[in-house]
């Protein structure tokens, strides 16, 4: 009878303590509220690298400062050495010209990084100026357009895009906007949209580019058909409210299922330059914020075939760009809860356990004494 008494006993206090682990350790995952921006800019955070520069290229880098120096994040529990981050971005350009492997795509987003820390008439020395200027004049194509090279031969809307937003950085002015503007209307396509150049079909991404560039370079006036412009955009929206997973969003193409952040937010600017009362903001921002991830604070685009979101700096901005272009940035001031796993915690919840398992042994060990 002893024997099986403290048996029993035994397994009861065994018992206790496991369930004191199970219930320690179900909680460690917490669950916090916030706003979604702030989620949204720790998330970002969680990208940075000792170098100061975010996420996996000079793209990410520069949609991240935008996003830190619009909600005036640059120090606290997390912080950005702007000097550091400055001479980094410089450095890489410069090592560009050394090794004369030149990138205007890299020296865009280097340079709109910089422009958001400093105004680039003071970050800029004139040699480097001169350097990046020198050579996206090279780039320039007689019959209009810019080539991705100095050494190209062929002008392209992509590189177009990225050579005129150089200019505007660099605050140069652009010559012979009329031959441009006639080469972007020769990209035009009977669909309404612009393909990459006059043989190609017309693709989201390019015809954003040749809305963008028209206007900047003229006025919506010069498109070619604004109507069929405008509908091609619209073609790519999700208005079934019983689609629930896409409805307010854009996809990439017509041949797809699922609306991307991306493609939303090409639509989203394009429609916004053309006629922004054609625009759902409602239903498109209930769509953006169904995106952000419940687990990383971040936004991120669903998964095909499964109710996850990957989340990235570049769908987050994508998701940041929608709702400013919107005007409903404040959407983002809003509490949410969010599932947060805390490592100090979880080292906290392991030292108690290890400390009530071993008195439990030593209480154990008394007793049979």
């Amino acid at each position: 009878m002893g024997f099986h008494f403290d048996l029993n006993k035994r397994v009861r206090n065994l018992s206790f303590v496991f369930l004191v682990i199970i219930v320690m350790l179900s909680i460690t995952p917490i669950v916090l509220a916030k706003t979604r921006e702030s989620y949204l800019v720790d998330f970002i955070y969680k990208y940075q690298h000792k170098d100061q520069s975010f996420g996996v290229n000079s793209q990410e880098t520069a949609n991240a400062i935008e996003i830190i120096a619009y909600y005036n994040a640059f120090s606290g529990t997390k912080s950005v050495d702007i000097l550091k981050l400055k001479n980094y971005l410089k450095n890489e350009i410069n090592q560009m010209f050394s090794s004369e492997t030149i990138d205007i795509y890299t020296i865009k987003y280097n340079l709109e990084a910089l422009n958001v820390l400093e105004p680039l008439s003071t970050a800029l020395n004139t040699s480097l100026h001169n350097k990046i200027y020198r050579y996206i004049n090279e780039t320039y194509q007689i019959g209009g357009g810019f080539s991705p090279t100095n050494e190209s031969g062929h002008a392209n809307m992509v590189s177009t895009y990225y050579i005129y937003n150089i200019y505007s950085l660099l605050n140069e002015p652009v010559k012979n906007k009329t031959t441009h503007l006639n080469w972007i209307s020769s990209c035009y396509n009977s669909d309404g949209g612009y393909g990459g150049n006059q043989t190609l079909p017309s693709t989201l991404t390019t015809t954003n580019f040749a809305v963008y560039l028209t206007t900047e370079l003229g006025t919506i006036s010069n498109l070619v058909n604004t109507t069929a412009t405008l509908d091609y955009f619209k073609s790519l929206y999700i208005g079934d409210s019983n689609n629930l997973d896409n409805y307010g969003g854009y996809l990439p193409d017509l041949f797809s299922e699922v609306t991307l952040l991306g493609s939303t937010l090409l639509c989203v600017e394009g429609i916004k330059i053309i006629d922004i009362n054609e625009l759902n903001k409602d239903a498109t921002s209930n769509w953006v914020l169904k995106h952000q991830n419940f687990l990383d604070g971040g936004f991120g685009d669903s998964i095909e075939g499964t109710d996850q979101k990957f989340s990235s700096i570049g769908t987050t901005y994508s998701a940041f760009k929608i709702l400013q272009s919107l005007g409903l940035l404040d959407l983002l001031n809003e509490d949410i809860f969010m599932v947060e796993f805390n490592y100090i915690i979880l080292i906290i919840l392991l030292t108690v356990i290890g400390a009530i398992v071993l008195i439990a042994y030593i209480i154990q060990r008394r007793r049979r004494i």
